[in-house]
């Protein structure tokens, strides 16, 4: 019990740490939410729904592909920019494809750190599907990994990726944390079914070329980071 506190506790300092780290990085990435409004004005966000970055003069040619964590927030940090072009910011649903323009930053603009793209669409819909895995008491020792490659069906495992029987991956994700830094990878190896609360699995009703869809592992007592309300957006092409 004390090994699993004290990991659970390294998982909590570790996920924490990923806001202050942001804002000590010397490079321009783009962040941003992907929202809508109701018609009382409360903003509703797009979780697991991958996000599509091109140049506007190549609209065709993808730069990268990202996906939103938990609270519907894209990132493409780590994602080479060149953030004095114009972009586009492109999602699929299954009412259309919308594009936002990026515009170039002011030359020396005296930070560096995120470039907002905040995504406005106009309603939420239907564009993926959740199951949810509550770990067994049979489930304790077994690697949180391996659980959720068992819950679906032809996947495969080799280290941190799940793949599907088509050989796409999975945007894997620990309570809404997308996992993309080598720490938070090595932390998931260590995750076990006792640290579980559950495990949340999406696919998308439209397949793509990207990814199978996301698996989120939620641990006990570490909640999704909480969001502030979007005061920003893209104009909308």
């Amino acid at each position: 019990m004390k090994s699993l506190t004290t990991l659970l506790i390294a998982v909590s300092m570790l996920l924490s740490s990923f806001a202050l780290h942001a804002q000590r990085t010397t490079e321009f990435f783009y962040l941003g939410n992907v929202y809508c409004k109701t018609k009382a004005g409360v903003e509703q966000r797009f979780p697991y729904l991958p996000v599509y970055l091109s140049l506007q003069d190549k609209p065709n040619d993808i730069i990268a592909v990202t996906m939103t964590n938990a609270n519907g927030e894209a990132s493409f940090k780590g994602v080479p920019i060149d953030p004095y072009k114009y972009h586009i910011l492109s999602v699929h649903l299954p009412s259309g494809t919308y594009r936002f323009l990026r515009t170039p930053i002011e030359k020396n603009p005296g930070f560096k750190d995120y470039i907002s793209t905040h995504i406005q669409l106009d309603a939420m819909e239907k564009y993926l599907t959740v199951s949810t895995i509550a770990p067994k008491k049979e489930d304790s020792d077994k690697l949180a990994l391996d659980l959720a490659t068992s819950a679906i069906k032809g996947a495969h495992r080799k280290g941190v990726t799940i793949s599907d029987p088509e050989g796409l991956n999975y945007k894997l994700f620990v309570s809404g944390r997308m996992v993309q830094d080598k720490k938070l990878a090595d932390v998931l190896l260590k995750i076990t079914g006792e640290m579980l609360d559950k495990i949340v699995i999406t696919h998308p009703t439209q397949a793509n070329d990207y990814y199978a869809g996301s698996i989120d592992f939620m641990i006990r007592d570490i909640p999704i980071q909480k969001v502030g309300p979007t005061t920003f957006t893209l104009e909308r092409l």
